[in-house]
């Protein structure tokens, strides 16, 4: 139950309001400012009804106190009608409103209702952007191999500048990652991240979900809504999926990122935006534009600056560190017993193709978490039917050496060495053999010093 202190010399005053708010609040009284600071220190108070008038220390001076020492502690100020302009002068030093005597019950009500209200959503808000920067590691990116070092130093470079960016990446590489990353690495990390997720967004609420409407733009507009430009403000607006705008409003969003001005629907007034663009998709937009849609026009405006994240089977040596980073997340999440994941699981997850990408990986490691929380280690027979599988294809013995890593990539020498060989050595053939890029595999030729006739 909140607790609200009401510090004013009346008593009549206290005791009404003790009355009224008795049922939904804990209240406690104080006829003094000295007893109202004393309460405040003691007490952990949620809200504070404060009179300008008390007998030991005038009201605005006890507040600029409480605002220094508590600058978080909400105060509604209570005023005679004569005393309106040191009402107004209360807010400019922190009040959050005031109420005139006599007041009505209701309406002050209604203000402690809104002033509860907001302090739930800003406290939600707040945890949502912890939870968001302890599932997205912003600062850290998790990675290791070489592929994904050049798209967090592209990624870092592009944060300097205003320009359009496009990542582009199968499903679940972590494409809205790299945009938050991105943009907290700007100068306007402390401006809106605004995600417009296109996919989810029917195709006659496009126009209106970007650009906000006008009260009576059309049927059950009832009132002003704001687009996601002007809710972005001077921050970042990510189009997540950009391939899946329609047509109608491609031709729209270039005009606004050729001019930077937008009219809300059913509106003739025009509005200036500062807002930065970052688009993803997993989709080959070349091809898109060559089947008429999507606008090339748009494409080169949304790609200034490309940047591709390949996917994790071209890059298993982010495979390890990505699951501890999650085995540690979903451990503080449920505090299960799960300690660790043993080393046969670790091969496995190494082996496995991940066609869903990092998304797959943590949804399997939080999958394992809930249905084997009364394990402490976690072996092959835990794992989801489509890892199992993996054991499956690999059944024979292997003599193990080495150490972990040194067995790994002895594996992956020896399977770029068969498809080198069945390919006759050309590396085309190979990099399709073992489907990763032919970049890739010049890479591991390289890594490991394969070279023809290694056998």
């Amino acid at each position: 139950m909140n607790k609200i202190l009401v510090i004013d010399d009346e008593k009549g005053v206290r005791e009404s309001l003790k009355f009224a708010l008795k049922d939904k609040y804990k209240v406690i009284l104080c006829s003094s400012g000295k007893e109202g600071l004393e309460v405040i220190e003691k007490e952990n108070v949620d809200l504070v009804i404060l009179d300008i008038i008390l007998p030991d220390i005038d009201g605005i001076e006890l507040l600029k106190e409480i605002k220094v020492k508590y600058k978080d502690l909400p105060v509604i100020m209570l005023t005679a009608v004569s005393q309106v302009k040191t009402a107004v002068e209360a807010i400019k030093i922190g009040a959050i409103d005031y109420i005139t005597k006599p007041f009505d019950i209701e309406e002050l009500i209604l203000i402690i209702e809104k002033v509860f209200h907001t302090r739930e959503l800003v406290s939600h808000i707040e945890l949502l952007k912890d939870e968001i920067k302890t599932e997205y590691p912003l600062d850290k990116p998790i990675f290791k191999s070489p592929l994904m070092k050049e798209v967090i130093e592209l990624a870092e470079k592009s944060a300097l500048t205003d320009s359009p960016v496009l990542i582009t990446g199968p499903t679940g590489v972590g494409k809205e990652l790299i945009a938050r990353y991105i943009h907290e690495k700007s100068q306007r990390r402390n401006q809106p991240f605004v995600p417009i997720h296109c996919s989810a967004i029917p195709e006659t609420l496009f126009e209106s979900e970007i650009f906000g409407y006008e009260k009576g733009a059309f049927t059950n507009a009832y009132k002003n809504k704001k687009g996601k430009i002007e809710i972005a403000g001077n921050g970042t607006l990510f189009f997540d999926e950009v391939g899946e705008i329609p047509l109608s409003v491609q031709v729209k969003l270039l005009r606004f990122l050729e001019e930077k001005k937008f009219s809300p629907l059913g509106s003739n007034e025009v509005f200036e935006s500062n807002v930065r663009i970052i688009s993803a998709t997993s989709k080959i937009l070349e091809e898109e534009i060559k089947k008429g849609n999507f606008r090339e026009d748009l494409f080169y405006r949304l790609s200034v600056i490309p940047i591709k994240i390949p996917p994790l089977k071209e890059r298993k040596e982010d495979i390890i560190p990505l699951m501890e980073y999650y085995i540690n997340f979903y451990k503080h999440k449920f505090h299960g017993k799960i300690k660790k994941f043993n080393d046969e699981v670790k091969k496995i997850f190494l082996k496995y193709d991940w066609p869903g990408n990092v998304r797959e990986l943590k949804n399997i490691i939080e999958r394992i978490f809930v249905l084997c929380s009364e394990k402490e280690i976690i072996e092959i027979d835990d794992l989801p039917y489509e890892l199992k599988k993996v054991r499956e294809k690999n059944s024979s013995d292997i003599e193990i050496s080495g150490s972990f890593k040194e067995e790994v990539e002895k594996l992956e020498k020896n399977l770029i060495i068969k498809a080198l060989e069945n390919s006759n050595w050309n590396q085309t053939k190979a990099a399709e053999i073992l489907k990763i890029s032919r970049r890739i595999l010049r890479y591991k030729m390289n890594k490991y010093g394969v070279k023809k006739y290694e056998r």
